[in-house]
Parts: C-alpha cells; structure tokens; sequence
C-alpha cells in the first residue's frame, strides 16, 4: 500500500494539517507543528504582515522549506473576494496551494458551496491547487 499522499505535484507522508490559529505564542506554535510532524501548514493570511513578511513573527517560526505553506481565505465573504484573495497570496508567498474558506456570515462560520466552486473553477484554471474548506454536500 502505498502511504503516500499527493497533492499539487508534492508527495506528503503526513496526513495531519496544522493550523496557526489558536496557539498562545508563536514559539508554542513552532514547537506543536514540529511535535506533529505535520507537512502542510495552514496560514489566516489576515493574520500576517504581507507588506513586511521578512519582520513577520510568525512567519520568522515557520520554516517553508519543511512544510507546505497553506496561506487560506479565510474572512472573504464570496468567490471574486476569494480568488483576489489567492491571487495576493500566490504573489506574496509564492505558493499555488491556497485553502479556500468562504463564509458569507461571519457569525456562523458555515462555507458557501456555491461561491465556494465558482472561486474552485476560476483558481484551478489559473492553476492552483485549491483545497476547499467545505461541508459534505454529495450533490456538490
């Protein structure tokens, strides 16, 4: 059998995602995603100084050459939002993979599936590797 998981031309012997997001420092964060032995590490891009990635702290505790960066959309509300929103991060991180979170009311948090295949389409043509954060929805 054949434990290898690929995505995007990458091959991945972990099948764990790390998220940032709820770490109390960004030194438990870097300590939590070496214990894991996680490869592909998911990034609010809202939470990161884009225009001084170099100054970053929590960039500086991620080190990309071990992991896939995972920059997501998360806070756009619809698709045109979302593909903007890959599109900053493709030049800014230099990555195709982006994790697609569309949620339209911010209070529930629940993803759009149909601005969430409209943006899918459009990024995948321009050629991303776009994992959708999305519900069960066989007809999807």
């Amino acid at each position: 059998m054949d434990d290898i998981l690929k995505i995007g031309g990458r091959d991945f012997t972990s099948r764990l995602f790390v998220g940032t997001g709820k770490f109390s420092s960004n030194r438990l964060m870097l300590e939590s995603i070496l214990a894991s032995e996680s490869q592909m590490i998911t990034v609010a891009m809202k939470r990161i100084d884009m225009a001084n990635e170099e100054e970053d702290d929590m960039l500086q505790h991620i080190n990309r050459d071990h992991v896939q960066f995972l920059p997501n959309t998360s806070g756009v509300r619809n698709a045109q939002e979302a593909i903007l929103a890959a599109r900053l991060a493709r030049e800014c991180f230099g990555t195709d993979f982006i994790k697609l979170e569309i949620h339209p009311d911010p209070k529930y948090l629940l993803p759009d599936p149909i601005e969430t295949l409209t943006a899918t389409e459009v990024l995948a043509k321009e050629g991303f590797h776009v994992l959708p954060y999305i519900q069960a929805a066989p007809v999807m």
